[in-house]
């Protein structure tokens, strides 16, 4: 946290977020859903204490996502930075001037709104992306004078879900066919769409080996298997296209499993991380979060030995979403990052 430069004996400047709920690195979290979209209501509290020079008062909002990354081109180390304004608005507040260009001593409190698309995208912080919600409230002080500035991230949680509801029925995402030719196979989550912090029940369905596999009448033996959730990121910029991948979750499930000749059914209880660890699905120009969740087993019938177990590999793409309104106050994050909040007083900066 940048030291409250503006916070004295003579002045104050804020943004106050109205909303109960607190985010990664304690920021202010709004949740919106398809019936409701997300809505930042708050307001902006000036405080003088003595006679001081200053003209206006305004605020801006903007939604922007942001990537930045270096790379070594021979001797010299390139940049890249390419960003997206994905909404934005400004607010000017009108403050009684007793005397042209001086403000008086009083508390002057200015309410805004601000109804968010219904598909934003929510929030993201990452080392290389950023997507972010962003007020700057500044109280301009003329030639000579630095501006007050006092900027306010918000932590902005959307889903795509619908609340369950009589006749709603969701997407399954289904991953079938034939191991090896010789064994058929069904793998299956309830939704492709998982929120934040969701546990998702993962059902595996092996059927007995088929007639012509020559393996009619034997058990199957799973010799290990993983769970994988994996996040890719494409960063972008017109001179250059960066790619990434990270296994957010790994959950091997080597035990439990029980050969039968009759076939073999599981259902694995996959649980989802919060944000920041990982992040929601996006697609913007600048940054791209897309998700895969993976099975990969090494399977063999009763006869074979472990060498010749061979694997099987089932990927299924998956929109990570955010999660409904806590229908009660959140506990602390489990991983916290540093403040956005940030105060000073000086120039305004180009972001």
């Amino acid at each position: 946290m940048l030291p409250n430069f503006n916070q004295d004996k003579k002045k104050s400047l804020q943004v106050i977020i109205l909303t109960p709920f607190r985010g990664p690195g304690n920021l202010p979290a709004i949740y919106g859903t398809p019936e409701v979209p997300p809505k930042i209501c708050g307001y902006v509290e000036l405080i003088i204490k003595e006679d001081i020079k200053a003209s206006d008062l305004d605020l801006n909002f903007r939604v922007k996502s942001h990537a930045r990354w270096a790379k070594q081109r021979g001797e010299a180390r390139v940049v890249y930075k390419s960003k997206e304004i994905l909404q934005k608005n400004f607010h000017q507040f009108p403050i009684k001037h007793e005397r042209p260009g001086i403000i008086s001593p009083g508390t002057f409190r200015f309410d805004f709104e601000e109804v968010l698309n219904k598909h934003t995208p929510s929030s993201i912080h990452g080392q290389r992306s950023w997507l972010s919600y962003r007020f700057a409230a500044t109280l301009h002080r003329g030639f000579l004078q630095r501006n007050m500035v006092f900027k306010q991230d918000v932590w902005v949680f959307n889903t795509c879900i619908p609340s369950p509801r009589h006749g709603y029925l969701p997407t399954p995402c289904v991953f079938a066919g034939v191991w090896e030719s010789h064994l058929p196979f069904t793998c299956s989550i309830p939704n492709e769409n998982i929120m934040l912090g969701e546990t998702v029940p993962l059902t595996i369905q092996f059927r007995p080996f088929i007639s012509s596999s020559g393996l009619v009448g034997q058990e199957l033996v799973v010799v290990n298997a993983v769970v994988k959730l994996k996040q890719y990121t494409r960063l972008w910029h017109k001179w250059d296209v960066k790619n990434e991948k990270k296994v957010v979750v790994e959950m091997p499930v080597n035990q439990g499993w029980t050969p039968g000749k009759d076939g073999m059914e599981r259902t694995i209880m996959v649980s989802v991380p919060s944000a920041p660890r990982l992040s929601c699905t996006t697609i913007t120009e600048p940054v791209r979060k897309t998700h895969r969740l993976k099975l990969i087993m090494r399977l063999k019938a009763a006869s074979m030995s472990d060498k010749h177990a061979k694997e099987l590999r089932i990927e299924m793409p998956v929109n990570i979403t955010g999660p409904r309104p806590p229908t009660v106050h959140p506990p602390p994050d489990e991983e916290e990052l540093p403040p956005y909040s940030s105060v000073w007083e000086g120039r305004n900066d180009s972001d």
